[in-house]
């Protein structure tokens, strides 16, 4: 597997990129074969995703041009470098993805896992990353349910009168909520 990994990356090794579309081309067949060696969102991805083609405007003939070798050379090296790690220590265990959203499971008749994705992120679009840690911490922590309710209740009101209006009203027109 290991030698198909690298040969895989030695066919884009050598890039030409002569507009934003090569560019765009390219990094999508590298983006593939990153994620199936190193996973979603990994470094890796990152780096790749992190090259950016520019063009420049030539006034009155003089300029011009863009940044296509600075990019190739760019995307050579860093695929040089997977291909050494590779070469050197083997294909990497993936990282798998958490998902950062907040699951309650729900006992009625039957066990059902709901997931409040939705309503995570309208709570952190409200919030300060600081304080979104603070509630994230609460609402994984060991107390009973009624216990961390009213830490809840008590930490979103030290925000500020306004925050637990807004996320209200973010849950509340959120078209996703209603399957928009």
């Amino acid at each position: 597997m290991t030698d198909k990994i690298i040969s895989s990356f030695r066919e884009i090794e050598n890039p030409n990129f002569n507009s934003e579309y090569d560019l765009r081309s390219w990094k999508s067949k590298a983006i593939n074969i990153i994620i199936r060696v190193y996973g979603e969102n990994s470094k890796q991805e990152k780096s790749i995703d992190g090259i950016k083609f520019t063009t420049y405007i030539s006034i009155n003939g003089a300029g011009g041009g863009n940044n296509g070798k600075h990019c190739e050379k760019e995307a050579q090296e860093i695929i040089k470098g997977f291909i050494s790690d590779i070469a050197n220590f083997g294909i990497p265990d993936k990282k798998e993805t958490q998902n950062s959203g907040i699951n309650i499971s729900l006992n009625q008749s039957q066990n059902q896992t709901v997931n409040v994705n939705i309503i995570w992120e309208t709570i952190k679009d409200e919030l300060t990353g600081k304080q979104a840690k603070e509630i994230e911490e609460i609402v994984n922590g060991n107390d009973e349910p009624e216990s961390k309710k009213n830490k809840i209740f008590e930490k979103i009101k030290s925000f500020g009168s306004d925050v637990a209006s807004n996320i209200i009203a973010g849950i509340l027109t959120n078209p996703s909520i209603y399957g928009g």
